[in-house]
């Protein structure tokens, strides 16, 4: 038995070494975010920002947006901005003459005619900037074959072991391109406007800028790619406008490309605060609620608290007795006696008291007329007292006190 176990061990040892020397651990690694990250698409961008020195912000709303902060903040701006209005628009220009930097992302356009391909966006118009999408015929991600296989999913199986199972070296190629290569994608935009290096950015979405120009307005940087112009800064008094026809650059998955992380420094070089404005095209609902209708909201809430006050129990002063009798039990009694009258409960203390002189009664006379008339006889009262204390309910504290006194007398006498 012992020669087995000893063989078992050897066996366990020699398949454990044999394990590691016929294996090779890999390491890998995989890309995990933050929770924050999924609430916060620009988590990384802050996150860079604050390593250089910079107090970021998020921004939902123009409440919180307005009144402008100083013009060392530099404000960055989604396309979602349609909350703004003319009266702002005039007030952030203003602020960005008197030195602000503005970065806006270009509004999207939808719609699929020619006239809905150019439309102005409001804040950029007046900066001389028109936004335009490219129709989808010159869009260069444009596959015929792959949105036909989107949109037929069991149809894309049927090809694959098409493919698979074909022995011509054309059609074996055909579809290894249509398949697998990736789809082509439009160049980065190259700008030389910023320190004369060749700068990248990928900005990879259908629209393009065209630059007008205006009175008092300069333009200082271009980018651009085989789509049209992706970026152009303009200068406008004392501060810039930054446009670009999107923000993605900078978002938590593209920001470590190109030159994205080197142009958020040398936008924000002036080592202010950088605002993410985000969102403001529909602030959140209990902020439009009160920001539009503040007086029935408030006028609701009193009534609901003036209900409340109404309806919720209101206990009087706690009564306490005094430090240097604490055993009166008497003063207790008239405490519970006095609550109880005033909150309409005098006929709770009677009820008691009433049966315990009935049944004194029933034990002068099985008759209660006769048990009465001899009660009023021994306890020389009127007959008609102790009916009404018997009976009728008191209307006033004197005439409960009255009523009993009689059941006392009743009770104890009898």
């Amino acid at each position: 038995m012992k020669r087995w176990t000893v063989l078992f061990v050897v066996l366990v040892a020699a398949l454990v070494v044999g394990y590691y020397q016929a294996t090779e651990p890999v390491r890998y690694m995989a890309p995990a975010y933050p929770e924050a990250a999924a609430r916060d698409p620009y988590l990384a961008a802050r996150t860079l920002l604050e390593e250089w020195h910079h107090d970021t912000r998020r921004v939902f709303s123009t409440r919180a947006l307005f009144p402008l902060p100083a013009t060392d903040t530099t404000l960055i701006m989604d396309p979602y901005r349609g909350d703004l209005g003319r009266d702002r628009i005039e007030e952030l220009l203003a602020w960005v003459a008197a030195g602000g930097h503005l970065v806006v992302a270009a509004r999207p356009v939808y719609g699929d005619r020619d006239e809905d391909r150019e439309r102005a966006d409001p804040l950029l118009e007046q900066v001389g900037i028109n936004v335009r999408r490219l129709p989808e015929k010159d869009l260069d991600d444009d596959n015929p074959m792959a949105e036909l296989l989107g949109r037929f999913e069991p149809m894309e199986s049927l090809f694959l072991e098409y493919c698979l199972g074909n022995d011509d070296e054309e059609t074996l190629r055909q579809c290894e391109r249509l398949t697998c290569e990736a789809p082509p994608r439009a160049a980065p935009a190259l700008t030389r406007d910023f320190d004369g290096q060749p700068r990248r950015l990928r900005i990879d979405n259908p629209l393009v800028l065209g630059y007008q120009g205006g009175e008092g307005l300069r333009y200082t940087v271009l980018a651009d790619n085989d789509q049209g112009l992706k970026l152009v800064q303009v200068a406008m008094g004392e501060g810039r406008v930054t446009a670009t026809t999107g923000l993605e650059l900078w978002d938590n998955d593209h920001l470590h490309y190109f030159d994205h992380a080197w142009l958020l420094r040398h936008l924000t070089a002036g080592g202010g605060p950088v605002w993410f404005v985000q969102g403001i095209d529909m602030p959140p609902l209990p902020l439009w609620l009160w920001e539009h209708a503040w007086p029935p909201i408030l006028a609701l809430v009193l009534v609901l608290a003036l209900w409340l006050w109404r309806r919720l129990p209101r206990p009087g002063p706690l009564w306490r007795p005094p430090a240097q009798d604490t055993t009166d039990y008497l003063g207790h009694l008239r405490a519970l006696g006095h609550f109880y009258w005033r909150t309409g409960q005098g006929e709770t203390l009677l009820a008691p008291l009433r049966e315990a002189a009935r049944r004194r009664l029933a034990l002068l006379h099985p008759d209660p007329e006769r048990a009465l008339a001899l009660a009023a006889e021994r306890l020389a009262l009127p007959d008609h007292d102790l009916r009404e204390a018997l009976d009728a309910s008191p209307v006033d504290r004197p005439g409960w006190i009255r009523r009993v006194a009689v059941l006392q007398q009743i009770r104890s006498r009898l």
